[in-house]
């Protein structure tokens, strides 16, 4: 008797488990696509970073896009079409990251790239400032110094010892040194053997993630924090706690001696208010930002822009030496619009038409952040060419940036190419607003676009005015990894010639 009272009430709780979410079955009837297992979803298919974006380029053509799929329980709406980008990057019941998200903030915190509304708003629009144009243009002078430290790196190693270089390395400590100074305010010297822990930690941060969101075994909270992959967060969530408190040293400060209000105030008057670690204070001192937000900004703020800024570099210049064609046309603009020598100004910058085109190509063919995930908050309405289907509030929606931007039906057939000038020069047909969106776009759009894009453009004239590099690495060989920021199986070497 116990027992038939007991499976009658477990068959009670799962229909009414099923009736709640009937609304999810309703649009995964309508729009079609690979089922799954009873609780996991796609998990097992999934969950693999090596082959994920691989995978998924594959029911993208088995099913018709936009397709609902699962993962776990979450109902998933798999997007790679620009129409449907804009439509979701654009709608306002869409600003919010997905619930995958919250197991990064759980680990480092809740900052700008994985907060929701209306925490979001509140922190975009007291940071923003710091990411402004004028701004920006202050930082040159850092990013020429850590430029010409990375010229004397490959002219050392590259050139006079003749050393193949794994130039993603290098490129990941010139990145953080320069995000550290500008965002920070301190140099911290990471040409030294002694930082590899902190690249170590990153790069172990964003694998952690990835695999539990691709694990949906791994989503309750009381199992995670039994599995072997929960102790491995807690070893590099403390070798970067450690590093970005050492950052932060001056905030803690003013947090913790609030009698001194003033007089701290006092003291910074005759600093710069216009880096990130000086806008912050202010917030702080006013009670606008608690110490815990100072934090959570701190910790997403350094690893967002070291991450994809160093991928994005590292592509374009992978790229170029694997295209001798291109780098030639590259270097012909750097003569013409550049000093032999020197520092590089921002007007410049604005001048150099082909490098934007060469970096803007790297960015399509590997996207530094290969797939993002929204939150529909509320019910919303998606128009697919064979009609309009209501997507429920709750719904995580992956847009699959890089197999967009490698379509053939977006981008023709040298889709998968690299050809700068086929794809963003002068005579290139017209693509769809959304077809390119390596910064995302629309209401929720990197705050830090502009800053990636000065810094990679100011790296490469360096770089590629007085050098030239060369690989043996071929396009199609290389295998990329689904990571929160693109990955290579393997990275291959290149070497360095002086012009």
């Amino acid at each position: 008797m116990l027992a038939y009272i007991l499976v009658s009430w477990l068959l009670l709780a799962w229909i009414y488990f099923l009736w709640t979410r009937r609304r999810y079955y309703k649009v995964a009837c309508q729009l079609k696509g690979p089922i799954g297992w009873p609780l996991i979803g796609m998990g097992l298919q999934m969950m693999n970073p090596e082959t994920f974006l691989q995978y998924m380029d594959g029911l993208s053509h088995r099913y018709k896009v936009p397709f609902i799929s699962w993962m776990g329980i979450n109902c998933f709406l798999y997007v790679n079409d620009p129409q449907t980008v804009e439509q979701i990057f654009n709608s306002t019941h869409c600003t919010n990251k997905g619930e995958f998200y919250r197991f990064m903030s759980s680990a480092i915190g809740d900052g700008l790239f994985t907060s929701s509304s209306p925490r979001w708003h509140k922190h975009r629009r007291l940071i923003n400032p710091a990411f402004g144009r004028q701004i920006l243009c202050n930082f040159l002078p850092i990013f020429n110094s850590e430029a010409d430290v990375l010229l004397d790196k490959l002219e050392v190693e590259g050139v006079q010892r003749g050393k193949s270089l794994e130039i993603y390395q290098i490129l990941k400590k010139i990145v953080l040194e320069a995000a550290c100074q500008t965002t920070m305010g301190k140099k911290m010297n990471f040409q030294h053997d002694g930082s590899m822990p902190i690249f170590e930690a990153y790069n172990g941060l964003t694998e952690v993630c990835v695999k539990r969101m691709l694990s949906p075994w791994l989503y309750p909270e009381v199992i995670y924090r039994r599995s072997r992959l929960f102790a491995q967060q807690q070893k590099v969530v403390g070798v970067l706690f450690g590093f970005v408190g050492q950052l932060l040293e001056p905030i803690v400060s003013v947090v913790a001696r609030e009698a001194n209000k003033e007089q701290m105030h006092q003291q910074s008057r005759g600093k710069s208010k216009s880096i990130f670690i000086e806008q912050v204070r202010e917030h702080v001192e006013r009670g606008q930002l608690s110490w815990q937000d100072v934090r959570d900004e701190a910790n997403v703020a350094i690893a967002a822009t070291f991450e994809t800024t160093s991928t994005a570099l590292y592509f374009t210049i992978l790229c170029l030496a694997m295209h001798p064609v291109y780098q030639e046309r590259l270097h012909e603009e750097l003569l013409a619009e550049l000093p032999p020598f020197g520092d590089i100004t921002m007007e410049h910058l604005d001048r150099l038409t082909y490098t934007e085109m060469v970096i803007n190509e790297a960015m399509r063919l590997f996207a530094p952040v290969p797939m993002v995930i929204r939150s529909a908050a509320q019910d919303i309405e998606l128009r697919r060419d064979d009609g309009e289907f209501l997507i429920p509030q709750g719904t995580q929606i992956g847009i699959d940036i890089f197999n967009m931007q490698r379509s053939e039906q977006v981008w023709g057939p040298m889709a998968r190419t690299y050809n700068p000038e086929a794809h963003f020069g002068p005579d290139a047909p017209p693509r769809h607003a959304f077809a390119f969106v390596p910064f995302t776009k629309g209401l929720r759009m990197c705050i830090g676009y502009r800053y990636a894009q000065m810094l990679m453009k100011l790296i490469l004239a360096k770089i590629f005015r007085s050098y030239r590099i060369t690989t043996a690495a071929k396009l199609d060989e290389l295998l990329v990894k689904g990571n929160i920021s693109l990955k290579l199986k393997d990275y291959p070497l290149c070497q360095v010639q002086r012009r």
